[in-house]
């Protein structure tokens, strides 16, 4: 049958219907679709480990005489390193990086050893001498600061220098603001002032220069109080940028030059910031505190540039007049809120910069006044001195201090809060009961006196005998270095009764010695809360760590310090230190007081 299939298909084809042979070639068909992928071959074998950088012959051995380079006594890749190349070219500097914070503070140094003195301006071959053919340049037989200078007042105070009345210079302070230095001086006003005699260089040591040219001048920050602005230096050297009239230069600081007796006054705690610089935040003692009182407590200060030294200053915060504004310009008095604010810290009314002041020296320079010693016996110095003398108490609080800080020994007591230095405030209170209805005195006498008539030898009748140019510019016990003592006046008073005199010399059996203000300092916290309450947590009075004897405390800071008020009254001992009516037991002699006196 499969034969027979065959030869019909050759027959059909060889009638022209099909051909057995082969044909053309056809075009290729279309691709058919992808396969599934084989499975993944085998792993090969691993290849043969690299040389070693070291291995410079490939052998895979170490051979320390040609590849220990180093010479360490092993093979290892410290050996390859190669020789150093050549430097690059230093690329481009870098953008400027972002100033980074301030740092804080470091701790005050040691105030350094005084220096000595140094050599006089007239003292050409600086022998020590006087040698009157060259150095006596004025002929009046002896060798002083007139004989130094170069320049004559007619040329300072032409009209091409000091003398022209539109002389001025201009500052930007921080916040922007302009403000105007006037630089004329009158030569008719200065020649009718104390000093009107003198020589413009005699005092301005630092413009002696041939012809009176000059560029500008050094100048120490501070010395005017609150005035103008503050600026973060201690000294503004002469190329600095000026940004506050708050300034004093070496005039200010040549005043001792003749007045040698007053010489001890650049030590003095008015005309140095000895004591700033030693504030600082007692650490060990805030510790303390925060555990104490179970918040936050900070004990101390720190000394801040630009802030802490705008006050203390020089010879002419005082002498050289100034107008003296107050920060709040209201003319209430601040003995208006005293007892308001030392019961609760707060006053209807009350601002606190109404115990801010500031002194603008710039309305004094046409004139060049000073104030002497005469000026100061008056009334009106009073109102120089409160400038800085103002202030006011708070509620009581507890102050913290060491009574032996070798020891780690510390005490806390819960006395007043002192703002600022109310010293003249306290005074004036001392003498009226209608300022101060809790805390004010009837001692009139003392509340008439001006600062002066203790602290100076202004009012001689009184036979004053203090000297503020001398007050120590470091921490002292009051009644051993202070520049006026009650004795002054009062010399060797003999109370009463005897028992209070042993109180001054230590007569007891723990030999405590109680200072006059100890038991005549009124109005602080413990009186203050009698007077107003009945009763008191408080304390007046504590044994000073310095000197062990007992003087009222206040709270500064948070530190316990020895306070010098101004608020003195007869003491009234009552029947005794038994008597809850008399002073004795109100000031030291109750149950939990600081100074150990029986009660």
């Amino acid at each position: 049958m499969k034969h027979l299939a065959y030869l019909v298909v050759c027959f059909l084809m060889s009638v022209g219907v099909w051909s057995c042979g082969q044909g053309e070639e056809g075009e290729p068909g279309l691709p058919g679709e992808a396969g599934q992928p084989g499975d993944p071959g085998q792993p090969g074998d691993p290849g043969l480990d690299g040389a070693p950088c070291w291995d410079l012959n490939s052998n895979g051995t170490c051979d320390p005489e040609s590849e220990d380079v180093d010479g360490d006594g092993t093979c290892a890749p410290a050996d390859c390193a190669g020789s150093d190349g050549e430097k690059g070219e230093d690329g481009e500097d870098g953008a400027p990086g972002e100033n980074g914070d301030p740092g804080k503070n470091g701790d005050p140094g040691q105030d350094g050893n005084p220096g000595g003195d140094g050599i006089s301006c007239w003292d050409a071959d600086e022998n020590g001498e006087c040698d009157l053919g060259v150095e006596d340049v004025n002929g009046d037989g002896v060798c002083t600061v007139a004989d130094c200078a170069s320049l004559s007042n007619a040329t300072c105070l032409s009209a091409s220098c000091h003398g022209n009345p539109e002389l001025k210079k201009i500052i930007v302070n921080s916040k922007g603001a302009k403000e105007e230095i006037p630089l004329y001086v009158s030569a008719e006003k200065f020649s009718g002032t104390t000093h009107g005699g003198l020589l413009c260089a005699s005092c301005h040591t630092d413009i002696n220069a041939a012809g009176g040219a000059h560029g500008p001048v050094d100048k120490t920050y501070g010395g005017w109080a609150r005035f103008s602005d503050k600026q973060a230096v201690e000294k503004i050297d002469a190329n600095d940028l000026l940004r506050t009239r708050n300034y004093y230069t070496a005039a200010a600081r040549s005043c001792d030059t003749c007045h040698t007796g007053q010489s001890a006054f650049k030590y003095s705690g008015h005309a140095t910031i000895f004591k700033m610089r030693m504030a600082h935040i007692d650490d060990e003692l805030t510790a303390i505190a925060t555990q104490e009182e179970g918040k936050a407590t900070t004990i101390g200060e720190n000394y801040e540039v630009g802030n802490c030294n705008r006050c203390h200053g020089s010879c002419a915060t005082c002498h050289f007049k100034s107008k003296i504004t107050r920060a709040n310009a209201s003319p209430q008095p601040l003995t208006d809120f005293w007892d308001k604010l030392q019961t609760s810290g707060k006053a209807d009314g009350f601002d606190d910069k109404m115990s801010e002041f500031a002194m603008d020296w710039t309305t004094n320079v046409e004139s060049h006044e000073f104030l002497n010693k005469e000026w100061f016996s008056t009334p009106e110095a009073t109102g120089l001195c409160e400038a800085c003398h103002t202030g006011y108490n708070k509620p009581a609080s507890n102050a913290y201090y060491w009574v032996d800080e070798d020891a780690g020994t510390w005490a806390k007591v819960k006395a007043t809060p002192v703002k600022r230095h109310p010293q003249a405030t306290e005074l004036a209170i001392s003498g009226s009961k209608t300022l101060s209805p809790a805390t004010g005195g009837e001692n009139a006498t003392h509340a008439a006196f001006t600062c002066a008539d203790c602290h100076g030898t202004a009012s001689q009748d009184l036979g004053a005998s203090g000297d503020i140019h001398g007050l120590p510019g470091l921490p002292y016990a009051w009644q051993a270095n202070g520049d006026v003592q009650c004795s002054s006046c009062h010399g060797d008073y003999a109370h009463k009764n005897a028992l209070v005199d042993s109180h001054l010399t230590g007569g007891f059996a723990k030999g405590t010695k109680v200072t006059c203000i100890g038991c005549h300092t009124y109005g602080l916290a413990r009186d203050f809360e009698i007077s107003t309450t009945g009763n008191s947590s408080s304390h007046e009075t504590f044994l000073d760590p310095i000197s062990g004897e007992v003087v009222p405390v206040v709270w500064k800071n948070g530190h316990a310090i020895p306070w010098y008020s101004h608020n003195w009254q007869t003491f009234v001992p009552g029947a005794g230190k038994t008597d809850p009516a008399g002073d004795c037991f109100r000031k030291c002699h109750y149950n939990g007081n600081l100074v150990g006196a029986g009660f």
